[in-house]
């Protein structure tokens, strides 16, 4: 039974003043039910023949309907029967452009706002609702043909998009080729397609291969067939538009070094020269990086690297901790070579991460000059020149397409040095030296300028922010932070800097700092934000879509290493907590990164790694660090 008037009516909250003095002259009433109604109204009119103002004229054939409802439908028909046009008075309307059975389908859909399609009639019932600019069945036409989308239709399909100018359908079969090109590149209608979308296609980072080796392939079946390919009945010195698409530079060197042994003076030979040249300058690619070197994809992951695992822990030092958000759950990347240190220095530059100094602590503490650089795109390693001075407990920064080693110690001395890496050169030189030494602090990047907040000199904890300017290689003082702190966290988003976890003995002892505070560069000014649910010393730090991860790190007031995440959206200053680790760790050395598709598919869940079985999930006893 339908709801009464009663029922759709607001009404007064209980215990409310109900005396007539307090009433409302007026009330207003709304029936969930009526537009339904009216809409079986008008269908029970429509079967019954009762009422009928004008008949459409489609082919020939008549189709009656009630002129209100028509106009009432779509811009269409309120313009020919609202609009001043003679069609106003006229009993019989001709309608050209569209089939009887696909006004027929469009009077069904005006009449019960239901639509039956089938692949008959999808077609032209999707043309004629573009020429009458009903979007709610243009809607349900693109949805219908994507449904049915495979590589026998695709064409049929992006040529109709193309014609009617439906961007959202053209994007689903976008999405359809970039997904698919391994497998319809090798048909024939592949190459029916328009260049400039092949193209297109080819050109994107989003496209899905596991190897530029496949995009090659790919670029010659739109000049080849397979079969053609295969058994090598291509001429590679003849122009061929699609292989300006390929990266080159992602290909593997010996694949290159055989196609340019083929080749003589070409486009292609020139372009082939080009890859392997970028090939032999590996410490410098990071300087050399363009459009044709970055990898396909738009996977940009948290990276974790290093830290101190707890005694008895599976976690290996070859090993990199990697997250995206649709995992919800950490993984690990197998990484050879990779440095076995804790508290590094990290640094992002042209998607390159580049690992400094830090505590070499797989027997006793020791500071390091060692430096390495990662390539995600090969999963690989190099060294770069080292520090001058060895450096741990020191923060890193980029600006200016510099790196930079700011303080530390070396564990005899404190330090005050600062080191400056030229990629271009591959070189190391001292810039000038901060006021006084410090260690254990933390910096970032705000508007070009490197900010260094809090830390330890001596036995004191500190509050103190200064900042350097590259532009004069100076240092200058600026507000002092609202506590002391020290091992914490600092990083950058838009024009703030948030310095969150650390600790400090404000209490006589040791203790977590859960105070969290927000400095604005532009006024020199800091302020309390949320603060943290729990403790992180020595935690890891990275942006990742607006969002701030803070990354395990030691719980003094727990006396443990912790697994949790904690995350904090600073629009909405909120905290909340993200996908643990399995294994408890501080000290790792985190940033964000775009990770290619092939070094993803490597990375394994921990549901397949072993564990020990005595693993207590709340916390351990161990108090190995580098804080001491």
């Amino acid at each position: 039974m339908g709801r009464t008037m009663a029922e759709d009516a607001e009404t007064a909250p209980k215990g409310a003043d109900c005396s007539p003095a307090s009433r409302s002259s007026q009330k207003k009433y709304r029936s969930h039910a009526h537009p339904q109604g009216l809409l079986g109204g008008l269908l029970a009119l429509r079967e019954g023949g009762a009422l009928f103002d004008v008949t459409l004229l489609v082919e020939g054939r008549p189709i009656q309907a009630h002129r209100i409802l028509l106009a009432a439908s779509c811009d269409y028909f309120r313009g020919m029967f609202a609009g001043g046009l003679r069609e106003m008075r006229e009993s019989e309307v001709p309608l050209h452009g569209v089939t009887h059975t696909a006004m027929s389908k469009l009077l069904d859909f005006i009449y019960t706002a239901e639509l039956e399609l089938d692949l008959e009639n999808v077609q032209e019932v999707l043309c004629a609702a573009s020429l009458l600019q009903i979007q709610d069945v243009i809607d349900f036409c693109c949805d219908f043909l994507f449904t049915w989308l495979d590589d026998d239709n695709i064409l049929e399909v992006y040529k109709l998009a193309d014609m009617y100018g439906l961007e959202q359908l053209g994007a689903k079969v976008h999405s359809y080729l970039l997904k698919n090109i391994q497998t319809f590149s090798r048909t024939p209608i592949y190459r029916q397609l328009p260049k400039e979308k092949v193209f297109s296609v080819l050109s994107s980072d989003d496209l899905e291969v596991d190897s530029e080796n496949e995009v090659y392939e790919a670029a010659l079946h739109y000049h080849y067939s397979p079969e053609q390919v295969e058994t090598d009945q291509v001429c590679l010195q003849d122009p061929l538009p699609m292989l300006e698409a390929v990266r080159f530079c992602l290909m593997e060197r010996p694949v290159l070094q055989r196609l340019h042994e083929r080749l003589r003076r070409c486009a292609l030979r020139e372009r082939i020269t080009a890859a392997l040249h970028y090939h032999g300058q590996e410490l410098w690619q990071p300087v050399l990086q363009g459009p044709l070197t970055q990898p396909r994809s738009r996977f940009r992951c948290i990276l974790g690297f290093g830290g101190m695992y707890s005694p008895g822990s599976v976690a290996h030092g070859d090993e990199l901790q990697v997250f995206h958000p649709s995992w919800a759950e950490w993984r690990t990347l197998a990484a050879p070579q990779a440095p076995r240190m804790s508290n590094q220095g990290i640094a992002v530059l042209n998607n390159f991460v580049y690992l400094i100094g830090g505590d070499k602590n797989t027997s006793s503490f020791r500071a390091e000059t060692r430096c390495w650089r990662y390539d995600p795109r090969h999963n690989s390693w190099c060294s770069i020149k080292p520090l001058q001075q060895q450096h741990a407990d020191h923060c890193v920064c980029v600006v200016g397409g510099y790196i930079y080693a700011i303080g530390g110690r070396d564990y005899s001395n404190e330090l005050d040095c600062v080191e400056r890496y030229n990629p271009h050169t591959n070189s190391w030189e001292y810039m000038a030296p901060l006021r006084r030494e410090v260690y254990a602090h933390a910096g970032a990047v705000v508007d070009g300028k490197i900010y260094v907040t809090c830390g330890r000199r001596g036995l004191a904890y500190l509050k103190e922010t200064y900042c350097y300017d590259p532009q004069f290689n100076q240092w200058t003082a600026h507000a002092e932070g609202p506590v002391e702190r020290a091992w914490h966290g600092m990083v950058s988003l838009g024009s703030r800097a948030y310095v969150i976890g650390g600790s400090n003995d404000e209490r006589g002892y040791r203790r977590d700092v859960l105070k969290v505070a927000c400095y604005n560069a532009a006024a020199d000014t800091w302020t309390l934000v949320s603060p943290l649910p729990a403790g992180h010393g020595e935690p890891g730090m990275a942006v990742l879509d607006g969002q701030i991860y803070v990354l395990g790190g030691r719980s003094h007031d727990k006396g443990s290493r912790m697994k949790h995440v904690h995350v904090y959206e600073p629009a909405a200053d909120r905290w909340e907590s993200g996908a643990a680790f399995e294994e408890r760790v501080s000290g790792l050395a985190a940033c964000e990164l775009l990770m290619p598709r092939a070094t993803l598919a490597q990375a394994r869940g921990w549901g397949q790694r072993a564990k020990a079985s005595w693993e207590d999930p709340d916390f351990d006893n161990s108090d190995d660090s580098s804080d001491d």
